[in-house]
């Protein structure tokens, strides 16, 4: 019986990045200011979670070591990160086969020691009290440097690494585990969760990351706004991203990279400082592309598990229906604003203006864009052409518009080149316009007036307007 269940509670659904999470969720409420991971390859390959916190003796070592050691109905401190007391277990026979656990308190350590082979062998429960010689010499020493503190020791690495392919692939696995660890902390790391821990993986420290950018000049921090639930507060704070081609590489970095940026969007929820759901609507409101720079924070405190429904693995949570008013009110407002800063960036329609471009509007917010037939210079182009002919020029250039290609462009955030020195051969430019209105100096007249309103000139007006005096001068004697 012990060994079946045993394997069934290998398949909760862990990953490597998420097992990590829920280990370093034990050091925070042991009250950890540092953790360790170590992924180490080699013949006898190990991962070891070691934290500097207050530490077990033997006895509280067997009890954190049981299966279901926790009540998820017992009232917990806000600082208490466990809920089933199955993590520590569950998380680790995920991904090993061999799970072992040394603690020191008091200048004394404890070992204990879950191994599923010893388990099948005696169709039982053990849980076996190795010696210390049997960690691993590099986590011995680390052990005996410390007052107090946990090594949680994974052996037997069966479901990261398969046989005959452990080559490069423990190091491949940490490169998507430290990035879910920099975002699943990221306050803590920051020290904005009310203390500050620093967390490395391989002797290095985790980057710090902001799904909000906070502070950033070109973002927007919405007020934020508590709730009562159940007695307790439920904060909700929105953020608005700047447009991504605002940002520096450094700062999309910062913002969980390129790939957040265009899917992360929604509610980001918080169990005591730790982030549960990175994204997503929860069904409150609709997604859409032009919602794509709303986040919102939500802290929610520890008490309210059952009511947020948070799961063994600690990463889903749905907002109770008290609530999901109050953050439909919230979302809509940072979703607005998120619009904004989208829809801005297209340079908004001015009367004095002459667009190479002209918009049709349609049915249901759909439209069209169409050249402008009146624009001087292509009609100065186009001059020479029979009127058939150039309206059939005009409209092969319409349905060569790659609009498609474009949209998915800029959905994916991806860098456009500006357009060359809006300088360049504007003059030359101008020429060829006045040479084909021919002698007509009235409209040769309207056409320098006007010269600094007209795509392209008016990316440059202040060299438009000498090239107009100057083609004044030439023409016309002013």
């Amino acid at each position: 019986m012990a060994p079946k269940l045993m394997q069934s509670l290998r398949a909760f659904g862990y990953t490597l990045p998420a097992a990590l999470a829920d280990l370093c969720d034990n050091s925070l409420t042991a009250g950890a200011t540092r953790i360790e991971i170590r992924a180490v390859p080699g013949q006898d390959p190990y991962i070891a979670v070691l934290d500097d916190g207050t530490g077990m003796d033997g006895q509280a070592l067997i009890a954190a070591m049981r299966f279901g050691s926790a009540d998820p109905r017992d009232e917990r401190a806000a600082g208490d990160l466990g809920r089933f007391g199955l993590g520590l277990k569950t998380a680790s026979l995920s991904q090993c086969r061999r799970l072992t656990v040394a603690s020191k308190r008091d200048g004394a350590i404890a070992v204990a020691c879950w191994d599923l082979d010893v388990c099948d062998r005696r169709q039982t429960w053990w849980l076996e009290r190795p010696p210390t010689s049997d960690l691993p010499p590099p986590i011995l020493d680390w052990l005996a440097q410390q007052s107090a503190g946990t090594a949680v020791v994974w052996q037997e690495l069966d479901r990261i690494i398969s046989p005959g392919h452990a080559t490069g692939v423990l190091d491949e696995q940490m490169v998507h585990a430290i990035d879910h660890l920099a975002l699943v902390f990221h306050r803590f790391i920051a020290g904005d969760s009310g203390r500050r821990v620093v967390f490395r993986v391989n002797g290095r420290d985790l980057p710090r990351v902001d799904p909000f950018l906070d502070g950033h000049v070109r973002g927007q921090t919405i007020h934020a706004e508590s709730f009562s639930v159940d007695g307790l507060e439920v904060t909700v704070a929105p953020f608005v991203l700047p447009y991504p081609q605002q940002l520096k590489q450094v700062e999309i970095d910062k913002a969980g990279g390129r790939e957040s940026l265009k899917t992360g969007h929604g509610f980001y929820i918080y169990r005591g400082g730790r982030l549960v759901v990175p994204g997503g609507w929860h069904r409150i409101v609709p997604s859409e592309d032009t919602a794509r720079l709303a986040r919102v924070r939500v802290d929610v405190p520890v008490e309210l598990d059952h009511i947020w429904k948070v799961d063994v693995r600690k990463a889903s949570a749905e907002p109770p229906p008290k609530l999901r008013p109050h953050l439909k009110r919230l979302v809509e407002t940072a979703i607005n604003r998120s619009r904004n800063v989208i829809t801005h960036r297209i340079r908004p329609p001015r009367t004095d203006h002459v667009s190479v471009w002209s918009r049709i509007d349609g049915r249901d917010g759909a439209a069209r864009w169409t050249i402008n037939r009146e624009h001087p210079l292509l009609a100065a182009l186009a001059n020479d052409l029979a009127e058939p002919d150039r309206e059939a020029l005009f409209r092969t250039i319409e349905d060569a518009v790659p609009i498609e290609a474009i949209r998915i462009h800029l959905v994916n955030h991806l860098a456009v080149e500006p357009p060359p020195d809006p300088a360049d051969d504007l003059e030359g430019k101008a020429r060829a316009i006045v040479a084909a209105l021919g002698p007509d100096h009235v409209a040769t007249k309207r056409l320098l007036d006007e010269l600094h309103l007209i795509e392209p000139f008016d990316r440059a007006p202040d060299e438009a307007l000498r090239i107009a005096a100057e083609l004044r001068k030439e023409l016309l004697g002013e």
